[in-house]
């Protein structure tokens, strides 16, 4: 617990904060990569097809089965499955329930919430020909739009736990001079009295140091938007009914809004000087890639398809627009009030590299009666990582890159995705069930994600309609800011995302 040398020390450093703060605008260093996580490369990573109703229902495993365009997302050799052309496209809407907790909270505060949106997730047709006098039975060409990833989520929870997000700017400042300081970061702490170097010897204090351990009450709310839509160019043919192979050119366009709310606040008075502390952030990624996938499906009987496929890995080139606020009002002998310093409008290029993906299926064909498929996906994402030498940069982020790297290496494994349902045939009527299950690819966690899905469709000679539902569990836990040498906090949050999906389908 500080003396009160420190107290008056605090005094002193109010009357000459001003001048501080006046130096340090006119010096704001430019954002040095921060904003590129590991966790931000693992979201940015993942790629499934949301899907076609049919697809959807039951459950994502239309890549052992073939002619269904969200499908070929995974298998592009399914393309070579069709006999006719056809145009289809899908809606959505999901619904998100979800309760949140923060951990140690001494209150048992459990905070609820809800987030809906629709979406458009696949939209293309399929050209077929048919070569005479050849074993080639099928030569088909496919064009459009998967989304293959959705980020939306909602974060919030509220509580009391001891620390503060001060305790990490202290860390990252530690030996750096004040006009060293991350202009994002620590140097608004710095200008905004949340944190302050009383001894000029670069170790930085904070008010939360007067009273270590102490439960200060924190709340958030945290919304990512957005998600990764794929065009897709592929062809597949058929070769004497045994062998399907394809392949797709990709393109994927990421568009991701982060939006951040974070706050404290000494409800108990039980910190001298601090009141109340506002952190608000806001991130749009944006940006393009390009990947290849190839398949091959086997038909050893009419009743049996092995599948196989491989995809290249995506090389995404992102661009990163920011821009960071925080607020700290504490009260002395010379101020009474909050402080607000407002970061620069930063921008910053750089290229993301996602891994391999494998994936393997076998669909069983019961005629016109229905079929049983079942399939697994397989990507390392401890191979991901970032490359910040793109858009001229050189090696001038050489260490952030080392960095960053390497976290990922230390904290991602490799991770399976299982798939498998069904489909039941009654002449024009369909009905469906499914399941799927998603590994943590977290390091030392196996557990997995499930997804329940059903559906029913109408399947004429020249039109289709299909709807399905899908539910998922998901637990997840948050940490709002990192620290090393103080308590660490933790919100747990349990999703229940739902999706109602429609397709309609014209053959031609």
């Amino acid at each position: 617990m500080k003396t009160h040398s420190a107290v008056l020390l605090k005094i002193k450093f109010t009357m000459t904060k001003l001048s501080y703060i006046i130096f340090f605008l006119c010096s704001v260093l430019s954002f040095t990569a921060q904003a590129q996580t590991a966790t931000e490369a693992f979201r940015l990573s993942q790629f499934d097809a949301l899907g076609s109703a049919r697809n959807l229902g039951v459950g994502n495993s239309m890549y052992s089965i073939g002619a269904d365009l969200s499908a070929i997302s995974n298998n592009p050799a399914g393309i070579g499955a069709y006999w006719r052309s056809e145009f289809m496209g899908t809606v959505d809407v999901t619904w998100n329930p979800y309760d949140s907790q923060l951990q140690g909270d001494s209150s048992i505060n459990l905070t609820h919430g809800s987030y809906d949106y629709w979406r458009m997730p696949n939209l293309g047709f399929v050209v077929t020909s048919q070569p005479q006098n050849s074993p080639w039975k099928t030569v088909n060409i496919a064009i459009g739009v998967n989304r293959i990833a959705e980020y939306a989520q909602e974060i919030h929870y509220n509580g009391y736990s001891p620390g503060s997000r001060t305790d990490s700017w202290q860390e990252n400042a530690f030996g750096l001079d004040s006009s060293q300081l991350n202009g994002f970061e620590e140097g608004l702490a710095y200008t905004s009295g949340a944190i302050y170097d009383f001894e000029s010897d670069h170790v930085y204090e904070d008010d939360n140091d007067l009273r270590p351990g102490y439960n200060l009450y924190k709340d958030e709310y945290s919304a990512i938007r957005g998600g990764n839509s794929e065009i897709f160019l592929g062809a597949g043919a058929n070769l004497g009914r045994v062998l399907l192979i394809g392949a797709s050119m990709n393109i994927p366009l990421v568009n991701v809004d982060v939006t951040r709310a974070y706050n404290e606040n000494d409800r108990f008075d039980g910190i001298p000087f601090f009141n109340e502390l506002h952190y608000t952030s806001y991130v749009n990624t944006s940006g393009s890639g390009i990947n290849g996938k190839f398949g091959l499906f086997l038909k050893p009987s009419k009743f049996i398809n092995l599948t196989v496929a491989a995809h290249t890995p995506t090389k995404l080139f992102l661009t990163d627009n920011y821009n960071t606020v925080v607020t700290y009002d504490y009260t002395d002998q010379n101020n009474d009030g909050p402080l607000t310093s407002q970061s620069p409008y930063g921008s910053f290029q750089y290229a993301l590299v996602t891994p391999w993906k494998l994936v393997g299926a076998i669909g069983i064909i019961a005629g016109t009666s229905g079929f049983l498929s079942a399939g697994v996906q397989y990507s390392d994402y401890s191979t991901m990582h970032y490359d910040y030498s793109v858009k001229g940069n050189g090696n001038l982020y050489a260490q952030e890159e080392r960095d960053v790297n390497e976290s990922i290496r230390q904290n991602y494994s490799g991770a399976f995705k299982l798939n498998a349902g069904g489909e039941i045939a009654f002449k024009v009527f369909r009905i469906r069930g499914g399941f799927s299950a998603v590994q943590s690819a977290y390091n030392n966690d196996g557990s997995f994600d499930p997804t329940y899905t059903g559906g029913i469709g109408f399947r004429w000679d020249d039109f289709y309609l299909d709807f399905a539902y899908s539910y998922t569990e998901q637990d997840q836990g948050y940490v709002p800011y990192e620290t090393d040498e103080a308590p660490q906090p933790l919100a747990v949050i349990n999703y229940n995302p739902q999706r109602a999906v429609m397709t309609m389908g014209v053959k031609f």
